[in-house]
């Protein structure tokens, strides 16, 4: 039998000697039968070995676990991959790593199921109900008894020490938590069922209180400086980037977690008070500061309000972690530069970022001259982006890979021209994010080399990409071009031009980029302006921002329209013009879109504006809405033509996407929001919501955990689930 390690030579190998020279004088006839039947026993060897992992819930295949569960009686939850979507992805991109480019499956029916008879065997208790929610949900969790925090009467033969009803209003930190998860004061009781914002304090109450932002942690940062010499910004880009703190999974004492544990904002009321529990000098912590190559003692760190500039005094360092800026006292005014490690707040694995992405990364395999980039490396590796561009110009421009394995700031020369029929890749290495700034804030690319083509993957652009000449194809994989090119102190954009501007005609006249490709994939753009004859456009589980004009358009305009447009999970804020729209898949257009060939191509499980002219729609809306209340109603009575409108103007109004924040920058960009419209936080084709953050699976997750909380939870308490960011 096969042990299964990879030699086709194996069972020819074991023969003697003496056969094996004879079968060498005859040609090796007896080696090629025997490599036939090694390759038959490999495959024998895997389904054995496939048959033995499925035995166990760790290792088993997705097919698998409904049965594992079965035998423990395990009531199976919602499970998004029961569609099986196609992978376009992989389609578009065979030369990278993968195999599979979809997004890891948000729902937990691994890690429910393997855990079933340890919740049973801590039925009801308070820490396996909130390690319950974050094993289901796979958000960050806490939970509260709600009737523990009600005001009593005392009596003295059974005092309750901890609802003394008088919090001490001397302690700012204290009193900065009411009202929030780890709220420990006394309240009146309230009567109403537990939701989002009431009915907290009640007896029978028991609230769930969940983070769906996550933390992401950014190491060796370059921090920006401000207008002044000690003014800086965590953030490479200089916006308002409220810090987080680190999502750890260990709790208290009693297995709670704390404030400590969560990945939500840092308060600046504990930050003040504790600023031993996010400020450290390894790793681990939740923020530090590098002065000249040296970390700043926590002694000497402040929490300060710097929205309005101020210098601490001394050699004291000045943080403010709701606008993620740094002030250095007069004595510490560093004299090089500053590094930091901290964490941002976003919802899931998109644009830029420093998360696992392995799949991503060009394959090893394919050919082409690979070059690395690291700011402290030394030969053959390059300290500077544009020393890894000039070696590969001077080699002729071949087929390149550019990985950059750090999250420092890199500049990048401008223009940057191609070569016929060959490619270049600058992709930051796995779970880095490094900061692009091209010069004059714009990537020209210049030149006419058909066949030619650009990936940008895993970066943070602070600019623009502008293409005069021309190639065959651009694709942003995982990376962010910043909407507005840049971000002022204030978080507003510095400008309003688009992020990506390809030419259609060059300076004789003569039409260019015909066959010209933008691929769009987990990545977040400004405005796109795109040739109307260019091949094609094609944005998957991304976000194109209009900046409040059009998002998509011809190039140098914002009305005519540009290449046809394939879209699946995408939001587009403002106005879009296509030629046409071979298909929009659960995406969010929260202006209008116009398609000026409707004849071929499908709209489906999408928001679409009024005003909009699309090719046919199946079940988007508010379109579907709007037929399901003309139906019911008509089922009561005919309806006049006044009443349908009367309907449809209602509908319309109700149902408009909303979201947490619009602003770049903000943690919650492009969220919706929970007031959003229910038909749109819950209209895709699986029943997760539409637009970017479809993969997240956020209704099926919060409705997973209603399910398991009518199985472990105390008979007669009610549950609030209750979303903190």
């Amino acid at each position: 039998m096969s042990n299964g390690n990879g030699d086709s030579n194996r069972l020819y190998n074991l023969m003697p000697t003496v056969y094996r020279e004879r079968d060498e004088r005859e040609g090796f006839p007896l080696r090629d039968l025997l490599r036939l039947v090694t390759e038959q026993a490999d495959i024998v060897h895997s389904d054995v070995q496939l048959l033995w992992d499925n035995f166990f819930i760790e290792t088993c295949e997705r097919w698998a676990i409904p049965y594992i569960g079965d035998l423990v009686s395990n009531n199976l939850l919602n499970d998004a991959q029961n569609l099986k979507s196609p992978d376009t992805a992989r389609e578009l991109f065979p030369d990278l790593t993968g195999p599979d480019l979809r997004p890891i499956n948000a729902i937990r029916t691994r890690a429910d199921v393997a855990k079933t008879i340890y919740y049973r065997r801590r039925k009801g208790t308070l820490p396996m109900l909130e390690e319950l929610a974050r094993d289901v949900t796979g958000w960050a969790s806490h939970a509260v008894e709600f009737f523990e925090l009600l005001i009593w009467n005392q009596n003295l033969n059974h005092l309750r020490m901890h609802s003394t009803g008088c919090p001490d209003l001397r302690s700012p930190e204290a009193v900065d938590r009411l009202n929030t998860a780890f709220d420990f004061m006394s309240h009146t009781v309230d009567v109403r069922y537990p939701r989002q914002d009431e009915g907290w304090y009640n007896i029978r109450n028991i609230g769930f209180f969940l983070w769906r932002l996550r933390a992401y942690q950014v190491e060796n940062v370059a921090a920006r400086e401000g207008t002044q010499p000690w003014q800086f910004y965590f953030s490479p880009l200089g916006n308002p980037a409220p810090l987080f703190s680190r999502f750890r999974r260990e709790g208290d004492e009693a297995g709670l977690a704390t404030e400590f544990h969560v990945p939500g904002p840092i308060r600046p009321a504990a930050f003040f008070k504790d600023p031993d529990e996010f400020y450290g000098l390894t790793s681990t912590d939740s923020l530090m500061i590098i002065r000249d190559g040296v970390p700043v003692p926590t002694g000497q760190i402040r929490c300060r309000d710097l929205q309005t500039w101020s210098q601490p005094s001394g050699n004291n360092v000045g943080v403010d972690v709701r606008s993620g800026r740094i002030a250095f006292g007069p004595a510490f005014v560093p004299a090089v530069d500053v590094d930091v490690q901290y964490h941002y707040g976003f919802s899931g694995d998109l644009g830029g970022g420093p998360y696992p992405r392995a799949k991503w990364l060009v394959d090893e395999e394919v050919p082409a001259i690979r070059l690395d980039v690291l700011e402290s490396g030394v030969a053959p590796t390059f300290v500077t982006l544009n020393a890894a561009i000039s070696d590969w110009i001077l080699q002729g421009r071949p087929n390149a890979v550019i990985t950059i394995q750090d999250n420092r700031s890199y500049s990048l020369n401008s223009p940057l021209e191609l070569a016929d029929d060959s490619f270049l890749v600058i992709q930051a290495s796995d779970g880095r994010r490094p900061h692009i700034l091209p010069a004059a804030g714009e990537l020209e690319i210049t030149g006419d080399h058909p066949g030619s083509e650009l990936t940008l993957s895993g970066l943070l652009f602070e600019g623009a990409v502008h293409v005069t000449g021309e190639i065959q194809k651009l694709r942003l994989l995982h990376t962010t071009l910043v909407p507005g090119r840049s971000i002022e102190e204030d978080g507003t954009p510095t400008t309003l031009l688009p992020s990506v501007s390809v030419e259609g005609v060059n300076g004789a006249g003569d039409t260019i980029n015909a066959a010209f490709r933008l691929h769009v994939a987990f990545s977040i753009t400004g405005p796109l302006r795109l040739p109307n004859h260019a091949d094609s456009l094609i944005l998957l589980d991304s976000i194109v921002d209009g900046l409040g004009g059009t998002a998509v358009s011809a190039t140098n305009t914002t009305t005519d329209p540009g290449p046809p447009g394939t879209l699946e999970r995408v939001t587009i804020f403002g106005a879009s013009f296509f030629r046409k729209l071979p298909l929009a898949s659960e995406v969010i257009f929260t202006g209008r879109v116009i398609a000026s060939q409707t004849q071929e191509g499908c709209v489906r499980f999408s928001f679409v504006n009024r005003q909009s002219i699309t090719p046919r729609r199946y079940r988007c809306q508010p379109d579907l809405e709007i037929a399901t209340q003309i139906g019911r109603a008509e089922k009561i009575s005919p309806l006049t033509a006044a009443q349908r409108a009367a309907i449809t103007a209602q509908v319309r109004a109700r149902m408009v996407p909303s979201f947490t924040s619009i602003p770049y920058g903000d943690p919650g960009y492009a969220q919706l929001h929970l007031n959003c419209p229910v038909e749109i936080r819950t209209g895709a084709e699986d029943g997760s919501e539409m637009g970017v953050f479809c993969h997240l699976k956020q209704p099926q997750r919060e409705t997973n955990l209603r399910i398991r909380l009518e199985e472990y939870l105390p008979f007669g308490l009610d549950p609030g689930i209750i979303y903190v960011t």
